[in-house]
């Protein structure tokens, strides 16, 4: 008779207990694809603003830049609000330049910006 009642309990919490996702699965579902889109973005704004920057002093639309992201954020303090911001990871920029010069100068401005050591920036001549 016992052995009844518990199984029939058991039954019950089966049958009660929800199935699928559950919420906190869903928000963090939600919160990867935020933190994606959030990535993305950040990244397509570093790679307009340095193209912006490095045209205004070769000329206009002869730069292409891709900026890579890491998977890790940094944690910043602003104004005493804690900010998550992406660290760039490399940097890829393809310049149309006739003076060999140019490409260690955009190097060394690129790593200066983004406070990367030398291996992490590649500059490509556009022919």
């Amino acid at each position: 008779m016992l052995v009844s009642i518990v199984l029939v309990g058991v039954l019950l919490l089966v049958v009660v207990m929800p199935f699928g996702k559950t919420k906190s699965d869903t928000s963090q579902t939600q919160s990867a694809e935020e933190t994606a889109i959030h990535t993305a973005n950040e990244a397509a704004y570093y790679e307009q603003r340095l193209k912006n920057i490095l045209e205004h002093s070769y000329g206009s639309g002869t730069m292409d830049v891709m900026v890579h992201l890491a998977e890790s954020f940094e944690e910043s303090y602003l104004y005493g609000s804690k900010e998550q911001q992406a660290k760039v990871d490399g940097v890829l920029v393809v310049a149309q330049v006739k003076e060999p010069e140019a490409v260690s100068d955009i190097t060394f401005a690129v790593c200066a910006l983004f406070d990367l050591p030398a291996h992490k920036v590649a500059v490509m001549i556009k022919k």
